[in-house]
């Protein structure tokens, strides 16, 4: 797979190396960024740092590059700079960087394939969620879009093939890639429960898919996305569970009516998951998790929005009360742990085109998408809490 990638990304540079060196090459190319800074403030439990106490530990800043090399090809590459309290700690990390040939692009169609680390299309925005102005939140809902486990979402070293039909109807797209997602310790901990002395990685290829239809006047979009992804734990001598695997099936339903003042979403996700060659400990965790929400928003004015969502997520949707899977744990993790479920308002306030203020209120009920590297005793969090929090965006 790295050899044909390789190969691939060394022929296209050969392709376009004779523009590189053309006088004019500068004028094709678009630099952009962003800085965001939050504040989180909970009445308990810890979320982006000790929120408790009112947290600042939320900072989001990206510089973006395109090259357009050949009327058929793009270059483009992310670069991104992610605080979010104990479970990223600002070090850049490349968010994207790929080489995009547009194999055809006909007012009746477009088809292409992306090579190098690409976004992957999963729901409406894990595409889209590294720049704030394209969240529709601060946070985007946790039962579907994990943020404890962003990195291995949010895109993947491979191929993805895109295509577009375009008729009376609307627009057809449809993409699909294979390639490896980046694990980190976030990863190994969400899924494991800790972080053992041994190593999470990425075990077979990871498939990733999405189908949409919008309709032409925009008013109307619907998705259906899913991923397939493999992960391998090899166990260090020290470490209480074996070496294993671990197989989830990620997919989202998401559709969203958008009109001249206000607009409807929902999104639905299921994830089974099944453990394996772990042990005890953890082979018995086999589950299917569950999510969605409703979200609806309305414009003021034109540069005042006002947000409303209500979402539910649950680690095993047959047990979404969490009680029997507290009972496996002899009573150490509460119900409450096992489940999530949350209203927000919020209010977005365009104060330039550059420049974004957000505010939102949340009341939640369950505390599982809580990042368990903060608040790493499962029995010491509290089951109702809620949380206020502030952004401000500037985009270049």
């Amino acid at each position: 797979m790295a050899s044909c990638l390789q190969g691939g990304v060394a022929a296209l540079l050969a392709l376009v190396s004779p523009v590189l060196h053309a006088d004019d090459w500068t004028d094709d190319i678009q630099v952009h960024g962003f800085m965001s800074q939050g504040f989180v403030k909970t009445t308990d439990n810890r979320f982006f740092g000790d929120s408790d106490d009112g947290s600042t530990e939320f900072t989001e800043l990206g510089i973006n590059a395109s090259f357009r090399a050949t009327p058929s090809v793009l270059l483009s590459g992310q670069l991104l700079s992610r605080r979010a309290g104990d479970m990223y700690d600002g070090s850049p990390v490349i968010d994207y960087a790929l080489v995009d040939w547009t194999i055809s692009n006909t007012p009746e169609h477009a088809y292409g394939v992306m090579i190098g680390r690409s976004k992957n299309p999963l729901g409406l925005y894990n595409d889209t969620r590294d720049v704030a102005f394209t969240r529709p939140s601060i946070f985007l809902p946790q039962q579907i879009y994990f943020d404890q486990v962003r990195n291995l979402i949010l895109s993947a070293d491979g191929l993805q093939f895109y295509g577009r039909l375009y008729d009376e109807q609307g627009t057809f797209s449809l993409n699909l890639g294979v390639g490896s997602s980046p694990v980190d310790e976030n990863v190994e901990i969400s899924f494991l429960g800790s972080d053992y002395g041994g190593d999470v990685e990425s075990g077979d290829p990871a498939i990733i898919a999405r189908g949409e239809y919008e309709t032409r006047d925009g008013a109307w979009r619907f998705s259906l996305s899913a991923a397939k992804v493999n992960l391998s734990f090899d166990a260090a001598p020290a470490d209480p569970i074996g070496s294993g695997e671990i197989d989830l099936l990620y997919w989202i339903a998401s559709v969203q009516y958008t009109a001249e003042r206000w607009s409807l979403t929902a999104e639905y996700m299921e994830e089974p998951i099944e453990f394996n060659g772990f042990g005890p400990l953890v082979d018995n965790r086999d589950s299917t998790v569950q999510g969605y929400y409703l979200q609806g928003s309305y414009l003021l004015r034109d540069d005042l929005e006002w947000v409303v969502r209500y979402s539910e997520g649950f680690t095993d949707k047959d047990d979404r009360e969490g009680t029997q899977q507290s009972a496996a744990t002899g009573g150490f993790v509460p119900p409450h742990a096992f489940y999530r479920k949350d209203w927000m308002v919020g209010l977005r306030w365009d104060v330039t085109p550059s420049f974004m203020l957000r505010a939102e209120y949340q009341w939640n009920d369950g505390t599982w998408t809580l990042p368990r590297r903060e608040n790493p005793v499962p029995s010491a969090t509290v089951q109702d809490w809620e949380m206020f929090s502030l952004l401000a965006s500037y985009r270049f």
